[in-house]
């Protein structure tokens, strides 16, 4: 991670505007998020907007070693897409993973989503790809009707058994939240009736100037199939960032607890990773050195080497705070990768025009 090279999604030559491997031409594009399999398969899932005709799709597109990891026009593929200039529908917050275990599942592609229909109510959607995202399955509804309207935020995690754990947040009235967990075990063809796996706890509400949420980030360790789940919540002036981990798939949960240090500021916007040793990596916004101005935020990271019974110190990641001005928006998500003894942060340093993507390499004392 100390240097890097820059590549942009497939741009039309002749129009410079981003394009699919389906023919259609877009606007603009948001929310990537990357997974990686075992071969080096990089898979790049993001959203593709239309300003003209209000079209949008969910695209996923595929790089590798050999082509210098830079992905194409035909190799980005649709996932699901709204063309159409009278389409209601809208796909949001998309997410992935790969199935990376021993399993006969392994080399699978997972994506799920927020699907809106009529721009005025949502539920999960689900989708897979088992030839490494050059197709991809139908859309498949995970959350259940009663929640529709009340869903966002999807995260996906495969266990070493090729099991999927698609968590997702449902909002109630209040300004209250609570995570909910669905299973596969087949995988993707099917999945449990969504739970219930945190209590119910309060969304962001503190100010700022820019828009936050409480969004899960899970992870699963690949020696016992552990699960563990990180979120943000205010129970009440001052957020935190609350632990919760499961030792049996899924069927019960130990108690939230929260892993920041400190009191002082505000989090938000949390990622979590694991390494091939078990290590829990996790990462954060935290204004705790701002006094008090939400504007000026911090990275700070832990890390577990015993299965989430105890976090280190959090360590601060940035050396000075980011500005975020009078921004409206500084993105929405956070990420975290970790192999090799090093984990892998990224965030955005601003909002507006000014932001930058960046990272760091933090090493595994």
């Amino acid at each position: 991670g100390q240097s890097w090279t820059e590549s942009y999604i497939p741009l039309d030559p002749l129009f410079g505007l981003p394009a699919t491997g389906d023919g259609y031409l877009w606007f603009a594009n948001s929310d990537p998020v990357v997974a990686i399999d075992k071969q080096g398969r990089t898979f790049l899932s993001d959203l593709y907007l239309d300003a003209i005709d209000n079209g949008n799709g969910l695209y996923v597109s595929v790089a590798n070693a050999n082509t210098g990891f830079k992905f194409t026009i035909n190799s980005t593929y649709r996932v699901k897409t709204n063309p159409s200039s009278s389409t209601t529908q809208l796909e949001d917050k998309p997410w992935i993973a790969v199935d990376n275990s021993n399993a006969a599942t392994s080399g699978y592609v997972y994506a799920s989503w927020s699907h809106f229909d009529n721009s005025t109510t949502d539920y999960i959607a689900f989708s897979r790809s088992t030839n490494h995202g050059r197709t991809w399955s139908p859309l498949k509804r995970v959350s259940p009707p009663l929640q529709d309207g009340a869903v966002q935020g999807s995260s996906l995690a495969v266990g070493p058994k090729g099991e999927i754990y698609l968590v997702y947040e449902v909002f109630y009235a209040g300004n209250q939240c609570q995570q909910f967990l669905a299973k596969s075990r087949n995988g993707g063809v099917s999945f449990t009736i969504p739970v219930a796996v945190t209590p119910v706890f309060n969304d962001l509400t503190f100010s700022s100037t820019y828009r936050k949420n409480s969004f899960v980030s899970v992870g699963v360790n690949p020696l016992n199939g552990y699960l563990y789940m990180i979120y943000a919540d205010q129970p009440g002036v001052n957020s935190r960032v609350e632990f919760t981990m499961s030792t049996d798939g899924g069927k019960t949960f130990s108690a939230a607890a929260a892993i920041n240090d400190s009191r002082n500021g505000q989090r938000f916007f949390t990622a979590l990773a694991t390494d091939s040793a078990g290590n829990l990596h996790a990462s954060w916004f935290d204004t705790r050195n701002s006094a008090g101005n939400t504007a000026l935020y911090d990275i700070y990271a832990t890390f577990s080497k015993d299965g989430g019974l105890t976090f280190a110190n959090n360590a601060r990641v940035t050396a000075a705070p980011a500005d975020a001005g009078t921004t409206s928006f500084i993105g929405d998500y956070s990420g975290i990768a970790a192999a090799g003894g090093y984990a892998h942060p990224v965030w955005t340093n601003g909002g507006g025009n000014s932001g930058q993507l960046q990272t760091s390499a933090l090493q595994l004392p």
